[in-house]
This record gives structure tokens, sequence and C-alpha cells, in this order.
């Protein structure tokens, strides 16, 4: 709204500054009428310039207009009630972040489980599982049970660097596919608790779908509960239970 203010703050100045111009033609003392003539074909010229810059910023104007309506109409349709059958539904799960939490408590999350509960009565668009695999750990069974389980496998290498140190995480990737399939989502459930996903969370609202947000309490950052429209926790109906660790 600030760009728009202040782009209909410089036609005021365009269209003062012509006026201006005006003025000195009548004011300023004539010789001839070869004189008038050239001075006003002159203005001419630079008037013309000025009308089609006048003319662009008002088709600037236009498109930013154009563009906020359809972010209200975006929201307003946010806060219409639409059935749960006829809500599309789009899950990326970040399987790192939620298996590394998850082991914490000696447990895995029921892929299965999560979809069931997370979906509910609502059209499903997509289920997308994302990925790292480890070069020493063979994830084959892993990624075919969540293919057989209605999920979309992303999958990457771990890298390792230099210094003996690993990286591998999906963050860019999954913002790129949340951005991909907005427009044909009404609710993005985002099963993360990485406090990265915060600047995404926040676009993804103002383009229109809700974001519900699904993960381990004790591992989500602060700011992303605070920015999803709903933080539902991971609890042990989610949960599988893996044999404890025996101390030694």
């Amino acid at each position: 709204m600030a760009d728009l203010k202040d782009q209909i703050q410089q036609i005021r100045e365009e269209m003062a500054r012509i006026e201006q111009k005006l003025d000195q033609i009548t004011a300023f003392p004539v010789r001839d009428l070869q004189e008038i003539k050239s001075r006003v074909f002159k203005e001419a010229i630079s008037g013309a310039r000025e009308r089609r810059e006048i003319f662009s910023m008002l088709a600037e104007i236009q498109k930013n207009i154009a563009a906020l309506q359809a972010s209200a109409e975006r929201r307003f349709r946010r806060r219409t009630d639409i059935p749960d059958t006829e809500l599309r539904v789009g899950i990326f799960v970040d399987v790192q972040n939620i298996f590394y939490a998850a082991n914490e408590f000696d447990a895995r999350l029921d892929f299965a489980k999560l979809l069931e509960r997370s979906v509910g009565k609502r059209r499903l668009i997509r289920a997308i599982a994302y990925v790292v695999q480890s070069p020493n750990v063979d994830q084959s069974s892993f990624i075919s049970m969540l293919q057989q389980k209605s999920y979309e496998v992303r999958s990457k290498d771990l890298r390792q660097r230099n210094d003996g140190s690993a990286k591998g995480d999906w963050d860019m990737g999954m913002a790129i596919d949340i951005m991909r399939f907005v427009d044909k989502l009404d609710v993005v459930i985002l099963v993360s608790g990485d406090g990265d996903f915060v600047p995404l969370v926040d676009l993804v609202k103002t383009l229109g779908p809700r974001v519900e947000v699904i993960s381990f309490t004790h591992n989500t950052a602060r700011d992303l509960v605070n920015s999803a429209d709903e933080h539902i926790p991971i609890e042990e109906a989610l949960l599988w239970r893996t044999e404890r660790r025996i101390a030694d």
C-alpha cells in the first residue's frame, strides 16, 4: 500500500511540473510567432514524454490494485466456511527433523496414522516426504514403506564436508514445492519443528491457504508455533515404540 501511495504522489508531482511549464510559456516574453511555435513544439515533446511516464505509472498502479484485490479475495476465502470434504490439503514432511525428535523418545512416527489424522475428511492433494540418505545406511525399505503409504518421496544424499561434518537438509526444496502447489491448496500441513520455516509460513498465509504445523512440542521453535494457524503436537497416538536401549 505504501508503494501505491508513493506512485500516486509521483503522478501529482509530474502534473504540477507540466502546469508549471505551461505557466512559464505564457509568462515568458516572446518576440515573434516562430519563437512561440518553437517553444510550444519543445514543450509538446516534453509533455508527451511525461504523459507516457504518467500512463506507465497508472498502468503499474492498476496492476498493484489488482494484486491487492486478489490478495484480499484470497484472505477473505480463508475466512469463509468451506466444507471439510472440499478443503484441498497438502502435507509436507521433514523426515530428518521428525526422526531425530522421535528418537529421543525411543519411538518412530507412524506415517500412516499421520496421514489419516492430519487429513481427516479433507481432500488430499499431495503428501510428500523429504528424506536425507546417509551412505552408510540402507533406507530402501523405509522409502518403500512411505511410498506404500501414499507418500511421494524426495530423496537426497547426505553431503560430507572436508572437515568431517555433514550437511543435509530439505529446507529450500520443501519451500519450493510448497510455493509450487500453494495455488492448488486450501490447507498446507508442515510436519517439522524447524524455525527456519517461519518466513515461509507467513508468506503462505498471505497467499490464502491455512497453515497447520505438526511436530513434537519439545523440538519446535516457538516462533513457528506462533506463526502457524494451528500447531498440532505429535502425541503417543501417532507413534510406535522401538525397543528401549539397554544401558551399559
